[in-house]
């Protein structure tokens, strides 16, 4: 077996351990995964919330970038109509 062929097998044993432990109905880092969504389920929670001192209550999430413009053109329609500037008349298509 050449260097490269060997060098070439070990960057595939991580791929051949992971589908060895899926074959197997083992996942890894399924009990690590869980203890943090607990973890974060615990932080999020209201109770949580209330019981950290001098937190308050909640404070709106401030919308920014392009969903602030996006927000802004949904909450109105068009202009009634538009006025022209100072010294020009309103141009109309010929019918």
């Amino acid at each position: 077996m050449t260097f490269t062929a060997l060098g070439f097998l070990l960057a595939l044993a991580p791929l051949l351990a992971l589908l060895a432990f899926l074959a197997g109905d083992v996942y890894p880092g399924e009990r690590a995964i869980e203890r943090l969504r607990r973890l974060l389920d615990r932080l999020a929670s209201p109770r949580a919330r209330s019981a950290r001192p001098g937190a308050g209550p909640p404070r709106p999430r401030t919308i920014r970038g392009g969903r602030l413009i996006a927000c802004s053109l949904a909450g109105r329609g068009p202009p009634a109509r538009i006025r022209p500037l100072r010294g020009e008349k309103i141009r109309t298509r010929p019918a």
